[in-house]
């Protein structure tokens, strides 16, 4: 994910197995399980291809290498599907979609910055309880709503929510493989708060927490 632009890129299935073998063993270890899946092909080719590759992703600063530890599905618990919640948040669920759409028409880096400003100026944890509650609401205005709202507009009009309620909420992005899929939620007390079940939902990692 390119936090400057907000735009997600995908490595093929190629280019994920030499990620996976450099973050775990280094370039000998990836070249070798390259070379045992395409016996066909040169083991110095490889060794050029995963450098260039490398090379590629870090000039436009879309590789982050970590320990193996970093990558966990989210949260600490199972997600909480947010089903019910009272009409309390009905008016700042509404302002702060507004709002999300402004903030979504900035560039991406802005936005992340605004998003970071919230939660350091927020003030109490939302409890798991509000912040289904505040999800609930969002997920019922945005039935109503306009323009466009999908994941990463519920998610950053739950956190904006929650702030205008005196609360913080943590907002996340992820991304599961085979097939790739991105996507942005909320959580409180470390565990993920979902409109809806996601039978799909524990095959997420995150890449970005704010």
């Amino acid at each position: 994910m390119n936090l400057r632009s907000g735009r997600w890129y995908a490595l093929n299935t190629t280019a994920a197995l030499l990620c996976r073998e450099l973050r775990t063993g280094g370039l000998e270890t990836a070249v070798q399980a390259v070379k045992d899946r395409h016996p066909s092909v040169g083991e110095g080719r490889i060794r050029r291809d995963a450098e260039e590759m490398v090379q590629r992703l870090a000039d436009r600063n879309l590789v982050v290498f970590e320990t193996p530890e970093a990558s966990t599905v989210p949260g600490t618990g199972p997600p909480i599907v947010a089903g019910t919640g009272s009409g309390r948040y009905r008016l700042r669920a509404r302002l702060a979609l507004v709002l999300v759409t402004l903030l979504l028409c900035l560039p991406f880096r802005w936005t992340l910055r605004a998003a970071a400003a919230l939660r350091v100026r927020g003030r109490t944890a939302a409890t798991t309880e509000e912040a289904a509650a505040m999800v609930h609401m969002i997920d019922r205005v945005a039935k109503h709503f306009p323009g466009r709202v999908a994941c990463l507009e519920q998610s950053l009009a739950a956190v904006l929510t929650a702030w205008l309620s005196r609360r913080r909420l943590t907002w996340v992005m992820g991304v599961a493989e085979d097939p790739y899929r991105f996507h942005a939620w909320v959580e409180s007390e470390g565990v993920p708060v979902l409109p809806a079940e996601e039978p799909g939902f524990s095959g997420y990692r995150r890449v970005l927490t704010l």
